[in-house]
C-alpha cells in the first residue's frame, strides 16, 4: 500500500463547479481554448495535492466530435488537434518535474452509448490519428479510459500498438461482472493479455460497483490495476453534471479496499475534486507511520 501512485480527479465536472457551460459534443474541450487559465489552475490543483499522473482534457478533442458542432472534416480535424495539443501543454505547464503527463483518448461516440460504436473500420483510423498527434506532443502514457466494450478497446489498442508510448486501459462498468457493452469484465482482461498493456483501470463507475468489481480484477488480472469512480450518486451523468455527491468518508473507504487488495494507481473520476486527492496522500503518509 506504501508504493501504490495517485491519479488526479475530475476535469469536467470541475469546469464546471467553476461556472462553465460545457456545449454539446465537445464538451471539455472548448475550455482547452476558450479558458486556458482554467484548466491549467485545475491541474495545477492536483498537482499540489499530490497527484503522480495528471490525464490531458482530451475526452473530446477529436474530428468526430468537432463535425458534431457543424465543421467540416478539414476544420473539425484543425480544431480538434489545436485543442488536443493547448490540452497536453496546460497539463505540462502545470507539471512538477516527477508528474507524468497521461494523454486520455475515449470512445469515439458516447462513452455511456456502447451501441453507438461506428465500427473497427472507422475506429482503427481515427484512434490512430488521435494517438499519433498525442505522440506528436511527447506525453509520456496513453490512456484509453472509459472504455465500454470489448470491440471499441481492441480498436483502440489494435490502432496505437505501433506508438512507442506505454499504454493503459480503463473501463467503465454496467455491473462489477461486466463492462456497459455487456461484455464480461473478466473476458475483456483476458483480451488485454494479447497486447502490451502497463496498467488496467476502473473509472466513472459509481463507488459501489467499484468496490464489488475489485475482486473480479484481482481474480483475473496479475498485472498492475487501479482505480477512479465517479463520486455522484446513482448511475454517472451524461453531461457531467452531478446533484449528489457521495461523502469523503466512503470515497475514501473504496480507495483503502482497493490498495489493501493490491491496486498501483488510485485517483477520482467525474465528480472528485483537489481535496479527495488530497485525502488520498493522506492515506499514505498514515501508512507509513
Amino acid at each position: 500500500m506504501a508504493s501504490y501512485k495517485i491519479l488526479d480527479g475530475a476535469m469536467g465536472s470541475e469546469l464546471i463547479k467553476n461556472g462553465l457551460r460545457l456545449p454539446n459534443h465537445i464538451w471539455s474541450a472548448d475550455a482547452n481554448i476558450q479558458h486556458p487559465k482554467l484548466v491549467q489552475k485545475i491541474h495545477r490543483q492536483y498537482v499540489d495535492a499530490g497527484a503522480d499522473y495528471i490525464i490531458t482534457n482530451t475526452f473530446r478533442t477529436s474530428p468526430r466530435a468537432y463535425q458534431k458542432i457543424g465543421l467540416n472534416r478539414t476544420k473539425a480535424c484543425q480544431m480538434a488537434k489545436k485543442s488536443l495539443m493547448q490540452a497536453v501543454e496546460h497539463a505540462k505547464n502545470a507539471a512538477d518535474a516527477d508528474t507524468k503527463i497521461m494523454g486520455s483518448i475515449a470512445p469515439l461516440e458516447d462513452c455511456y452509448k456502447p451501441e453507438l460504436f461506428p465500427g473497427s473500420d472507422s475506429a482503427l483510423s481515427e484512434f490512430s490519428q488521435l494517438g499519433y498527434w498525442m505522440a506528436e506532443t511527447e506525453v509520456d502514457i496513453l490512456i484509453l479510459e472509459t472504455m465500454n466494450s470489448m470491440e471499441e478497446t481492441g480498436a483502440g489498442l489494435c490502432a496505437l500498438k505501433d506508438i512507442d508510448l506505454p499504454i493503459w486501459v480503463s473501463f467503465v462498468l454496467k455491473d462489477e461482472n461486466h463492462l456497459l457493452s455487456g461484455d464480461r469484465l473478466a473476458d475483456a482482461l483476458n483480451m488485454l493479455n494479447n497486447f502490451q498493456i502497463e496498467m488496467v483501470l476502473l473509472n466513472c463507475s459509481p463507488l459501489g460497483r467499484t468496490k464489488r468489481a475489485v475482486d473480479n480484477i484481482v481474480d483475473n488480472w496479475s498485472n498492475n490495476w487501479g482505480i477512479y469512480p465517479n463520486l455522484g450518486r446513482g448511475e454517472p451523468s451524461p453531461d457531467g453534471c452531478i446533484a449528489e455527491y457521495e461523502p469523503m468518508e466512503k470515497y475514501l473507504s473504496v480507495v483503502e479496499y482497493a490498495l489493501n487488495s493490491g491496486a498501483s494507481v488510485v485517483g477520482g473520476c467525474c465528480g472528485s475534486s483537489y481535496e479527495h486527492i488530497a485525502e488520498i496522500k493522506k492515506l499514505r503518509y498514515n501508512f507509513a507511520e
